[in-house]
């Protein structure tokens, strides 16, 4: 297991016979990156499956990040480990997973070939923005790529929350997104999942949403709006005003990764949600923000799955 002590070195723990080696990042003032591993000695790597996970930090530029991970697995590579597994658990570039516009970049799959060339044989990560649109495989070429969903984990935690978490009706704050409420109504034993109809400008970007059609009476019930990822918070602080507007009697926010800025972040909390659920993909500290870790969830699949 090749990371940070906070994290990866907390899911080596849970590992049995798992060899940890930390990486130290050094960041020059000009903005380039030194990822040196911290080697005992090469016998650590040579014929064994280096596992790399990297957290990324809510302060940390995405591609100063990306680099890092890069350069960490070329640097393995020199090592001649057996293997080569990359875990992002939050997926970058996910969101740019086609041309919307003539000229874009297809950045998800560029990124895919640039972690292949790097020396990667298989990726791993959790609730990629593309997770039940596309199989995340048609991104890479030679690597095995998996893509799990991190949705049940989150929502199992609103049994502390909620006296009757069955009862909750479970919203998208888009249509396209209507998947996930219903991955976390089934996670939750309860029948109850809509979507928020949202439309957004593909120039401008600006967003208008109406409540899609639905029979579920909203008025003096517990609503939990779900997503993969929140950045601005916008969609989601619409959302929860519609389904106010309709009498909800709380709001609950969930969301795998946190994207937002603090300055984001506190415009999420002036929409008055009971609670904001988010996981620890992105390593994020946040007053009224509560956090439920995936660090049982990715050792889980290690160890059932490599």
């Amino acid at each position: 297991m090749i990371g940070k002590p906070d994290f990866a070195g907390k899911i080596a723990e849970l590992i049995p016979n798992s060899n940890f080696i930390e990486i130290e990042e050094r960041v020059f003032p000009d903005g380039e990156v030194c990822p040196r591993l911290l080697l005992v000695d090469e016998d650590q790597v040579k014929d064994n499956h280096a596992i790399v996970i990297l957290q990324l930090g809510s302060d940390q530029p995405k591609n100063q990040y990306l680099i890092s991970l890069l350069w960490t697995i070329y640097n393995i590579k020199r090592y001649h480990p057996a293997k080569i597994t990359c875990m992002m658990p939050y997926h970058l570039y996910a969101r740019q997973d086609g041309e919307n516009r003539k000229g874009e970049p297809v950045s998800c799959r560029y990124m895919s070939l640039a972690l292949e060339a790097a020396g990667m044989d298989a990726f791993m990560t959790l609730s990629s923005h593309i997770y039940g649109k596309v199989d995340i495989n048609e991104f890479f070429s030679k690597a095995k790529a998996y893509d799990i969903s991190a949705i049940p984990h989150l929502v199992s935690s609103l049994k502390s929350h909620v006296s009757s978490p069955h009862e909750v009706i479970c919203f998208s704050p888009d249509e396209g997104a209507i998947r996930l409420a219903k991955e976390a109504a089934n996670a939750i034993n309860s029948p109850f999942y809509g979507a928020i109809k949202k439309k957004r400008d593909p120039d401008t970007g600006e967003i208008t949403q109406t409540l899609s059609g639905t029979d579920v009476v909203i008025r003096n019930r517990s609503v939990l709006i779900i997503d993969d990822m929140v950045s601005s918070g916008g969609t989601m602080i619409g959302a929860a005003k519609i389904l106010k507007e309709y009498g909800a009697k709380e709001v609950i926010f969930a969301y795998i990764h946190a994207v937002h800025s603090p300055d984001d972040f506190k415009n999420i909390i002036k929409a008055d949600p009971s609670v904001v659920l988010a996981t620890d993909t992105i390593k994020t500290n946040l007053d009224g923000l509560t956090t439920v870790s995936v660090i049982p969830l990715v050792s889980n699949w290690i160890k059932q799955n490599i």
